[in-house]
């Protein structure tokens, strides 16, 4: 995994980690209430020695020059304050619950290294305890020193004492829990869980979302990449509204390019236009490049063929109660089943009724045969339901020059466009390639699992226009009105003229063509004003 690769990482999982970190911060600053508050405070002693007696013995005058027999004093001393007989007495003294040992083992004491003062600590459940424990240590130690070095003699003189030098303060809050220290050891535990759920997430998705994954998951090329806008999509009384702005527009022209020059051997006259699972956006994309055909002067045939739950009629306003399930059954003729649109050159085969066996009526030699009829004067476009719902997709393909797959990305799973394509390779069909429907043009989509297209842009700002200064309505007037190929130069080059060509690659250069006659004849007449029929 590359740097950028863990970037974008981190920018999916964006919630993800953010509520890992909010919930590990909760958990600890929680989890520090269950443990106990321990208060600290700290009293010091001096260990002080005399040269001179009074007459009861006791010291009266501190000895010049004797510091280093002090301090030495002083770390024999240290030892005392975890003794027994220190934590009997202070427990006597105070009044405690606990045992000696536990008393005389939570003092803490430490010599200062350049004077014979001891730092006592003491650790207990409350404020009072932890201050008035170490002043009794003091005292108790003290008491026990002298008994050590009078040799239990209560009268005997000492030269060297341990005296109480500063009583310890009451402590204002507890030492322990550190709230924060817990909190911030949450955070990190929540932070590196959800990066592991996160690692997790990434490796097991199989969804598909750039053309590497189509490239990683099948062995065909991207056809063309719809943008997530609403004018590509249905309306609310169910119609396929026209679309309007350069950069939906231009992206079907593009697929239309690319699908003439898909297989310049065999060129295509009917295809298939299925997908992998229901939901993906298959009818919609099948009624756009229908349409888009026809307007570059190709007479278009669009057949309803999801005899399951047919789309077409609805999306193009039209009467569908008569169609293709008729036809099939000769109870009608072809005249009455086959409608005009509202675009020129293109014509609708509803579905018809719903019959009974619809894979049985679309795997027929009769299918078949019409499908050859009208691929003689039209370019047929065949909208087919799921390939792994249903067989139906197969059979067309089968019927039919070949077949595209829409793909949506973020939700068309790899594993189900591989078993779509052996499915319809399965039945010694042809698949021309995938088309991405409702790619998300916005900047966090494109920073987060990179371009749909390889280096393609948004399609908010499109190339052209970024380059160029052209705006939507300079490129595209908003008018609904026709424009008429003829006088555009005639259509563009039918699909069985062209001698030799490859796809539109992605950044929207084409590759080398062969300039046959047909080609240069074709050429002329784009030399028309009008760079295309809309």
């Amino acid at each position: 995994m590359t740097i950028e690769d863990f970037l974008r990482l981190l920018l999916r999982n964006l919630f993800l980690l953010i509520l890992g970190v909010a919930l590990g911060a909760a958990a600890g600053f929680g989890f520090s209430f269950s443990k106990p508050e321990v208060y600290s405070a700290s009293a010091l002693g001096y260990v002080s020695a005399s040269s001179q007696t009074d007459e009861a013995g006791n010291p009266i005058q501190q000895a010049s020059g004797n510091m280093q027999f002090q301090y030495s004093k002083a770390q024999s001393y240290l030892p005392l304050f975890n003794t027994r007989a220190v934590g009997q007495s202070i427990v006597d003294d105070l009044g405690l619950q606990s045992s000696p040992d536990t008393v005389a083992g939570s003092l803490q004491a430490k010599l200062d290294p350049n004077a014979p003062i001891i730092t006592v600590t003491a650790f207990a459940g409350s404020a009072q305890e932890a201050s008035d424990i170490p002043n009794a240590a003091v005292e108790a130690t003290a008491d026990e020193a002298r008994t050590l070095e009078s040799g239990g003699n209560e009268d005997a003189a000492v030269s060297v004492q341990l005296a109480t030098y500063q009583n310890a303060v009451l402590p204002g809050a507890p030492e322990s829990p550190d709230r924060f220290k817990y909190l911030a050891a949450g955070a990190a535990a929540g932070l590196l869980i959800a990066l592991a759920v996160a690692w997790l997430r990434d490796r097991n998705d199989s969804r598909i979302r750039t053309a590497d994954d189509i490239a990683e998951a099948v062995d065909l090329p991207l056809l063309g990449t719809l943008p997530d806008v609403k004018e590509l999509g249905r309306a609310k009384n169910g119609t396929l509204p026209d679309p309007k702005t350069f950069g939906a527009r231009e992206a079907i022209r593009k697929l239309r390019t690319n699908l003439r020059y898909v297989d310049v051997d065999a060129p295509p006259h009917s295809i298939v236009v299925t997908s992998s699972a229901p939901g993906e956006g298959k009818s919609i994309v099948a009624g756009n490049l229908a349409r888009v055909m026809a307007r570059a002067g190709q007479p278009t045939l669009l057949i309803d063929a999801d005899l399951r739950r047919p789309m077409v009629a609805d999306q193009f306003g039209v009467d569908g109660a008569v169609g293709l399930s008729q036809l099939l059954a000769a109870s009608v003729s072809l005249e009455d089943a086959v409608q005009p649109s509202s675009t020129q050159l293109l014509s609708l085969l509803p579905a018809g009724q719903v019959p009974p066996n619809p894979s049985e009526l679309l795997g027929s030699r009769r299918m078949k045969e019409l499908i050859e009829e009208l691929s003689r004067s039209y370019f047929v476009i065949i909208d087919a339901p799921p390939v792994l719902a249903v067989t139906d997709a197969q059979l067309l393909a089968r019927h039919a020059d070949g077949a595209i797959l829409v793909a949506v990305p973020g939700q068309t799973r790899s594993f189900g466009l591989t078993r779509s394509v052996e499915a319809i390779r399965g039945v010694s069909a042809k698949v021309y390639g995938v088309v991405m429907n409702r790619a998300s043009s916005s900047r966090f989509t494109r920073l987060a699992y990179g371009d749909a297209e390889y280096g393609y842009a948004s399609y908010g700002k499109y190339g052209y226009g970024a380059a160029t200064g052209y705006d939507t309505a300079t490129v595209v007037p908003d008018s609904d009105d026709e424009v008429d190929v003829e006088q555009a130069g005639g259509p563009a080059e039918p699909l069985t003229s062209v001698g030799a060509a490859h796809v539109v690659t992605d950044s929207g250069s084409d590759a080398n063509l062969e300039d046959t006659g047909e080609l240069r004849s074709a050429r002329g007449r784009r030399a028309a004003p009008n760079r295309d029929a809309e």
